[in-house]
């Protein structure tokens, strides 16, 4: 009797889960007898005459099957349903114990993953990714001495797997075994040439070895290697130089200056040179001759620039010394914003920010298209708390970038300063359409919500809250705010406690956001609650404010305690910031809201 298997569409996805993993012979084997199994269950009702599988295997089979569906479709808790399934149907069964391994870690079970990969092992052990796992197991718990110990298994095999060699290396630094590191680096080497990263590392370990002759080694190496290579002769003559054996150095300084006289940090090298031996006048000219050189790009120019005035006193040559330097970079480049924008950049990272600003001025003058000149001039005169410079720069600034967002949101909060709120909703909704970036657009809802809260406008406050909220749903300064308002007004109190809630999940210890959360609770009649949660902020609060007192009576005296309530009313009142009702509250001993 002849018949057709028929395949399932449960089967067909096993099938095409597995061409999407890597997986080792001994682990296809097993699956392919999973999708026989399958097939052959299936087929019971067409030859019912047939010889039928084991009932467990084919149950096992099934359950895997489902598993592996449920893992890539990322239902993780189902996943692991069916393969502890599969186990009880086959407890032999190390592919089930494989795949639980990694998902038990998923869900938070690092223990339960542990214990399943070592069963797999055990049950398989020439399974090299079943020991992989494992070995990544031990080291997450920081077992580094049985990650070696695996590994020193797999490397028997494959002992040139770079992969094996690159985690085998690591985890032997962690353990401090630098004798086997090395080894295995030569091994690494051996593989793929002389190298610098190779090189480094040794270097590294030979220092802590205090090897200083292999140290010179290596770099002499490099050199040899690489006959040309000025760079790895200038790390050479650097190496002679911090093993006290200058007289070398220098001369293969001077080979780099000969052969490469471009080279863009041979300068800085001699400059270093010249400075260790305290020819500070020789060192100086290597110093700006690194500022003329053009192929030293801006960046290291200006970090030489802060490294050659770093802990140096202000003193006539000092000042002289930067002035030779400030004329360097416009000598070199007099039509370009680059090196006034380095010169403004150096001024700024020193909090020098007026000369930082003027710099930036000068920068812009010449290309008034930087962008970042412009941006960094705006957070300048923001240092300098200078609102009307800052209105005035961004305004400019919108205007050669009119599609920058950013600058919007500046020239708003200028406004802003300035109470020109009707203008800063203008400026801001303008940016705001223009935001690209869910966080920035968020920003400008909530400058947006705050002014009109400034204009007393609550129905357009809300509604722009609602449209931060759409954006940056765990925004707490929002999330707090409107809770708060929510809580003034009296309504919505339900929404507002959820709201409120968030808040203090994301920072628990906020006592600003503990205020409010406990002042909600109170406008929904809940005291007890809301006194638990205000003693709170009163016990995180090294100094209260005058308004977490009076939030504290107002609870208190919902509670019957009319004594403590108007203690704490003449605390808030001492405090200030409070209602305009605290003396009222105070005299009457009652509560007005």
């Amino acid at each position: 009797m002849c018949f057709v298997l028929p395949i399932d569409p449960l089967t067909y996805r096993l099938i095409d889960s597995l061409t999407h993993r890597l997986i080792d012979y001994k682990y296809m084997r097993r699956i392919l007898f999973i999708i026989l199994s399958l097939l052959l269950a299936d087929s019971v009702a067409l030859a019912q005459d047939t010889i039928q599988p084991k009932k467990s295997l084919a149950q096992n089979a099934e359950y895997f099957s489902k598993g592996i569906e449920y893992k890539y479709n990322e239902d993780y808790d189902a996943a692991i349903d069916f393969f502890e399934l599969a186990l009880l149907a086959f407890p032999q069964d190390h592919a089930s114990m494989y795949e639980l391994s990694a998902l038990y870690v998923i869900k938070g079970r690092q223990d339960k993953g542990f214990e399943m990969i070592q069963q797999a092992v055990e049950l398989d052990s020439l399974n090299k990714w079943y020991k992989i796992r494992l070995a990544d197991f031990h080291k997450q718990n920081q077992d580094y001495y049985s990650f070696i110990n695996i590994y020193d298994k797999l490397l028997e095999n494959e002992p040139n797997n770079l992969e094996y060699l690159e985690v085998y290396i690591d985890a032997q630094l962690h353990v401090g075994n630098y004798e086997k590191v090395i080894e295995k680096l030569d091994v690494y080497e051996e593989n793929i040439g002389v190298n610098e990263y190779i090189s480094l590392q040794k270097i590294e370990i030979y220092n802590l070895l205090e090897k200083k002759d292999k140290i010179l080694y290596e770099l002499e190496k490099l050199s040899e290697a690489y006959p040309y290579n000025t760079h790895y002769m200038a790390m050479l003559a650097e190496a002679y130089m911090q093993n006290g054996r200058k007289k070398e150095a220098f001369p293969v300084y001077l080979k780099v200056k000969q052969l490469d006289p471009k080279n863009p940090y041979i300068n800085i090298s001699l400059m270093e040179y010249y400075q260790d031996q305290g020819e500070l006048d020789k060192a100086f000219e290597e110093f700006i001759l690194s500022i003329k050189n053009k192929n030293l790009d801006y960046n290291t120019k200006a970090q030489i620039y802060e490294y050659w005035f770093n802990d140096k006193e202000d003193n006539e040559k000092v000042v002289k010394e930067a002035e030779q330097a400030g004329n360097a970079f416009i000598e070199t480049h007099p039509d370009k914003e680059l090196g006034y924008y380095v010169i403004g950049t150096v001024y700024f990272n020193d909090e020098v920010y007026d000369k930082a600003q003027s710099y930036y001025l000068d920068a812009i003058a010449r290309d008034s298209s930087s962008f970042m000149a412009w941006y960094q001039l705006i957070f300048t005169d923001v240092e300098l708390n200078m609102p009307h410079t800052l209105y005035e720069h961004s305004k400019t600034a919108m205007r050669f970038y009119p599609e920058q967002p950013i600058f919007y949101l500046f020239n708003g909060l200028a406004l802003i300063d300035k109470k020109e709120y009707e203008l800063s909703i203008k400026v801001f909704e303008r940016g705001r359409k223009m935001s690209a970036d869910k966080k920035l657009t968020a920003s400008f809802d909530t400058y947006i919500a705050d002014v009109y809260h400034e204009l007393g406008n609550k129905e357009k406050m809300y509604e722009y809250y609602d449209k931060v909220l759409r954006n940056d749903p765990e925004n707490v300064y929002v999330l707090n705010n409107y809770a708060y308002f929510l809580s003034l007004d009296g309504i919505r109190l339900d929404e507002a406690l959820k709201m409120s809630a968030i808040t203090i999940e994301k920072e628990p210890k906020n006592t600003t956001y503990l205020d409010t959360y406990a002042w909600v609770l109170y406008k929904l009649g809940r005291y007890k609650d809301a006194k638990k949660w205000m003693e709170k902020v009163l016990s995180y609060e090294k100094i209260p404010q005058g308004i977490n007192y009076e939030h504290y009576g107002d609870i208190l005296y919902k509670l019957g305690d009319t004594e403590k309530a108007v203690n704490n009313w003449k605390k808030a009142k001492r405090r200030g910031d409070t209602s305009d009702l605290i003396d009222k509250k105070i005299k009457d001993e009652k509560i007005y809201e």
